[in-house]
């Protein structure tokens, strides 16, 4: 936990433009409550400021909520708990290699070579997250892959998964139907990983966000809003 997150002001903010091939303006609240602004490369500063300004409620609202998740996340000591297919467990610190990581008794059991060394205890769990998560992500890929609604479609083949750690994305498609999921995605319920692999199985078929794109991720999944504020909330 950081104290400048305790002692930040949420109305005390500064935003950074990030240019891209796109039609229209859009304002992020990212996970560690810094703001960006996405916009077409043509458009004039003087609107982007305009177009922040008129949602400055929103902007503080957001990193209100970023700035006590950002508070509330648990540090890297025996007993502090941690998220894991979306419940809390607590970390139990044992002396040895990383690869008999495993849930046990309802604790997640670490092995580090200094368990006072809080740096390798994260760089531990860390790789629990990512060795769990190379055999479940793709259980759930063929999972989604099966029951998505391709009927109506043209065919596309099963996408290839790649695992990274991501600090501003949960997934991401790639034009040739390269699957990247965040290995932080371990933290949350098994609907929530679904979700993001079937919000990335859309963009086979619609490569955008655009009227298309959600009609076809409502039909695959209906609850999917559900899932996005479980995920906002875990973060």
């Amino acid at each position: 936990m950081s104290p400048n997150h305790l002692l930040a002001d949420p109305a005390d903010f500064e935003y950074s433009i990030k240019r891209q091939k796109r039609k229209s303006i859009a304002l992020h609240v990212l996970t560690d409550a810094s703001v960006e602004i996405r916009a077409p490369k043509w458009v004039a500063e003087r609107e982007l400021i305009q177009f922040v300004e008129q949602r400055v409620d929103w902007v503080v609202e957001q990193r209100e909520k970023r700035l006590q998740q950002l508070a509330n996340t648990p540090g890297f000591c025996q007993g502090e708990q941690h998220f894991y297919l979306g419940q809390r467990y607590p970390l139990t610190l044992r002396e040895g290699t990383p690869n008999r990581n495993a849930l046990i008794d309802n604790q997640l059991c670490l092995f580090v070579r200094d368990i006072s060394c809080e740096g390798a205890v994260e760089k531990s769990l860390q790789q629990f997250y990512k060795s769990s998560a190379a055999i479940l992500f793709q259980e759930r890929m063929d999972h989604c892959y099966s029951m998505f609604p391709m009927q109506s479609l043209p065919y596309k083949p099963k996408p290839s998964i790649k695992l990274r750690k991501m600090r501003r994305r949960w997934g991401s498609c790639s034009s040739k139907g390269l699957v990247t999921l965040n290995t932080q995605l371990m933290k949350m319920p098994i609907k929530c990983i679904d979700y993001v692999i079937v919000h990335e199985l859309c963009h086979l078929w619609e490569f955008n966000h655009s009227k298309a794109f959600y009609r076809l991720l409502s039909q695959a999944m209906p609850n999917w809003r559900e899932c996005e504020k479980i995920i906002e909330s875990i973060g």
